[in-house]
């Protein structure tokens, strides 16, 4: 058993990982929270390949995905296929947290937007 700790960004080594705080685990992974001081959420990207799967842990939110609103509430889980157009829009409920995992790390398969 390994156990990966939570790494700052100064931790990170661009090579190691497609995105997330967890270094190099063979999966993208990421843990975000969206508090009540702001609905900051990703910008417009879709995965040429990478399957995503958003779990949320706390509060609600909304995901867009090809530009239809999805409330996600918590103990949800969500995928997104490759080719959708997706973000995580705004938080309905705060704290609003979740994790993203995504089936590939290649850096070449987000393509941003936005």
């Amino acid at each position: 058993m390994k156990i990966y700790p939570k790494q700052t960004k100064s931790d990170r080594q661009s090579s190691d990982f497609y995105f997330g705080n967890y270094g190099e685990i063979p999966v993208g992974v990421s843990f975000a929270t969206i508090n009540e001081n702001g609905v900051n959420g990703d910008r417009l990207h879709y995965h040429k390949k990478g399957f995503e799967f958003y779990i949320t842990t706390q509060g609600s939110g909304i995901i867009e995905i090809n530009d239809k609103e999805i409330e996600l509430t918590n103990e949800q889980m969500i995928m997104v296929e490759p080719g959708e157009k997706h973000k995580i829009k705004s938080a309905k409920e705060t704290p609003f947290s979740f994790f993203v995992f995504c089936t590939t790390k290649e850096k070449e398969d987000k393509i941003i937007l936005e």
